[in-house]
């Protein structure tokens, strides 16, 4: 018991300082809303009725665009350009909040970003495209 309340806390500080240890920096060089389609859904209705004997029916197919919504952000640091984009689940889901043409402070894993937007709020993306920064 004695170890394990020694190692708790020399874990949890290790890897807090892992954490911290992964962070960049960069500049929010461009930002747009995108909808992608994802397919389409078909509903059908049908009324059926059974008068004197006979039977009618009715059908109706009523068809809908199917779309993901997501906010992709442009992310240029002095070695790398990164394009992510962020899934916004329902209609009335924010993007991060970061500033456009100001520093943001992202980690990468993978193909998955995590942004720091300016509400101190840890925002989950996915890397789409990677390139090396041109010099100028």
């Amino acid at each position: 018991m004695k170890l394990t309340s020694a190692l708790l806390p020399a874990l949890l500080l290790s890897s807090a300082l892992a954490f911290a240890a992964d962070w960049h920096h960069g500049k929010l060089m461009d930002t747009e809303k995108i909808e992608v389609p994802t397919g389409s859904t078909t509903t059908y209705n049908t009324d059926a009725k059974a008068r004197n004997g006979r039977y009618s029916e009715n059908t109706t197919a009523h068809s809908t665009d199917d779309t993901d919504t997501y906010q992709v952000f442009t992310i240029q640091t002095p070695t790398k350009t990164y394009v992510v984009r962020q899934k916004l689940n329902f209609p009335w889901s924010k993007p991060a909040n970061i500033a456009l043409g100001e520093d943001v402070k992202f980690m990468v894993q993978g193909n998955k970003m995590t942004i720091l937007d300016d509400d101190q709020k840890q925002q989950k993306a996915t890397v789409v495209k990677a390139s090396v920064t041109q010099t100028q």
